[in-house]
């Protein structure tokens, strides 16, 4: 008879030094004792018994199916695998080809019927114990996730101490995410940048894996990826990881007990600790980027080949018939080119489902400026306000002090006047019901001195924070009106959208702000813009 030897061990059982030379020398001498000749055996050193693909597994079948062996042996089924779905297949495929298998120290033979039911009840208990040390390491997993964080890998622009475990920039790659995120804000999107880095030579996350960490991506992998080339998709990776913020999230992903795969766990189950690493990318900048990526999602906006995107993009809307717009390049001879759009609806359809709604940039630009220009002189009349607000409460500053000083005499008084009537309907068991409702009243009281203290000391909180917060958003109106031009970036902060309607008398603009600057419309007549003479080009 010719045998085969498996021995295994796996990593959980290193601390009880069960050498595998140990376990080879133990089945060894029970084949001598059968009187077995031994044709191969192999030793799997820290291999999980839930996997099926195993070196030892492969020569198995291998041998079995050149009918080498008639006989496998293994020092206990745990050997075999932990695994009892994976333990009966392996049992039921050796029986078809002729193999039976032998687990020295437990007695069982799998051509022995009598076997069968033991076989399946060990598996059963192979495959708990593996299930039970799961659970653990997961839930100590879960628990490091959420109350202390774990950075495993660290992304392009970062590095990480293998013996401290500090997390720190590496400025070389550093400053590729930050052009990354400047040409995205000017503009470009994921495709264009993607184009611009491979053009310039930009070194891939791919290759300053290898060169900084001596790691080689997986086989999952795109083949760009491997040839270092940037693609839109590890564009849109950088822009998307809030890492470059300092944020680091954890319980992203987790494996599927039924499938084996890693699904995408819900954004509410994550643990997102904040500022947890140095921020690359300021936060500010990052929550424009989100909120660019989301309008522009929203509009499917996509820029031209090297080329920034079209500013009002995705911040259009046909009144009429609901449609986005479409922009158009246009030239004429002797003037500048300048930018038109046109409702979707009429572009795709013609007059069938909706008139052209045609409409410069320019003319844009300008409503938006005047829209802004009042805006402005808005915040300065609620600015001032303000101010006089708060020089108002600095003058009864001193009065309000001795208010809530009043206040809370009065609460202690009435706290002690409970305790006395608390005491005599313990004396007075009789009238209970009486001394109820005079507590219930005290407490009533108390109640009423804490919301006016509190009413009074939010109104500090609330001028301060209404002061802050136009002053926030001053600076910003201020920064876009002198700029020279409306940038994308700026458009997709300040605004919600346009709707643009048509009529007899022309267009009429329906502009909506978007917070922090409360949502208003403004409605302008400009008129029917006639149609020149002119050139398309591709946009």
């Amino acid at each position: 008879m010719a045998g085969f030897i498996l021995c295994r061990k796996s990593r959980d059982e290193d601390a009880k030094h069960e050498s595998l030379h140990m376990q080879r020398d133990l089945v060894r001498e029970y084949v001598h004792k059968v009187g077995d000749t031994i044709v191969d055996e192999v030793l799997e050193d820290n291999i999980s018994g839930t996997l099926f693909d195993r070196p030892g597994i492969k020569r198995m079948y291998e041998l079995a199916d050149a009918k080498m062996i008639d006989t496998v042996y293994i020092k206990d089924l745990s050997r075999l695998s932990r695994d009892r779905f994976y333990t009966l297949l392996i049992v039921k495929d050796m029986k078809e080809r002729n193999v039976r298998i032998v687990s020295v120290t437990e007695g069982i033979d799998s051509f022995n019927r009598s076997d069968d039911l033991i076989i399946g009840f060990k598996g059963l208990i192979n495959d708990s114990y593996v299930q039970d040390i799961i659970v653990k390491i997961l839930a100590a997993l879960r628990h490091k996730q959420e109350f202390e964080g774990i950075v495993i890998n660290v992304p392009m622009g970062y590095l990480k101490d293998r013996y401290t475990k500090k997390v720190e920039i590496c400025e070389e790659t550093a400053d590729i995410i930050r052009r990354i995120y400047k040409l995205f804000l000017d503009g470009h999107g994921t495709e264009t940048i993607a184009k611009i880095l491979n053009q310039e030579g930009v070194k891939t996350p791919a290759y300053y894996e290898l060169k900084l960490k001596g790691k080689s991506l997986g086989d999952n992998k795109p083949k760009a990826t491997f040839e270092y080339l940037w693609t839109y998709s590890i564009v849109r990776r950088i822009l998307t990881n809030p890492f470059y913020c300092g944020d680091l999230v954890n319980h992203q992903r987790e494996r599927s007990r039924i499938t084996k795969k890693q699904i995408k766990v819900p954004k509410e189950e994550q643990f997102i600790h904040k500022d947890a690493v140095p921020a690359i990318i300021p936060r500010e900048i990052w929550d424009k980027v989100q909120e660019i990526i989301r309008i522009n999602s929203e509009g499917k906006v996509k820029s031209q080949s090297n080329q920034p995107c079209h500013r009002y993009a995705s911040l259009l809307k046909c009144g009429d018939c609901g449609s986005t717009f479409t922009a158009k390049r246009r030239k004429t001879k002797d003037k500048p080119d300048r930018i038109e759009y046109v409702c979707n609806g009429y572009h795709r359809h013609t007059h069938m489902v909706c008139s052209s709604h045609r409409i410069n940039e320019s003319v844009l630009d300008e409503q938006i400026y005047k829209q802004l220009a009042i805006m402005r002189d808005g915040l300065s009349k609620c600015s001032r306000q303000i101010e006089s607000d708060i020089r108002s409460w600095m003058s009864q500053k001193n009065n309000v002090s001795k208010r809530i000083k009043r206040l809370q005499d009065s609460i202690n008084a009435t706290e002690l006047e409970v305790e006395q009537i608390l005491m005599e309907k313990i004396k007075d068991r009789d009238n209970a019901e009486r001394y109820e409702r005079m507590i219930e009243k005290r407490n009533r009281e108390i109640e009423g001195f804490k919301n006016e203290i509190a009413k009074i000391e939010n109104i500090d909180k609330t001028i301060k924070e209404r002061k802050k917060a136009m002053l926030e958003n001053a600076n910003l109106l201020d920064k876009i009106l002198s700029e020279k031009e409306l940038s994308h970036t700026n458009l997709c902060l300040l605004l919600e959208k346009i709707i643009i309607h048509e009529d007899e008398y022309g267009l009429r603009l329906e502009i909506r702000m978007k917070a922090p600057f409360l949502e208003k419309s403004y409605m302008d007549e400009i008129g029917m813009i006639c149609e020149d003479d002119y050139e398309e080009v591709s946009a």
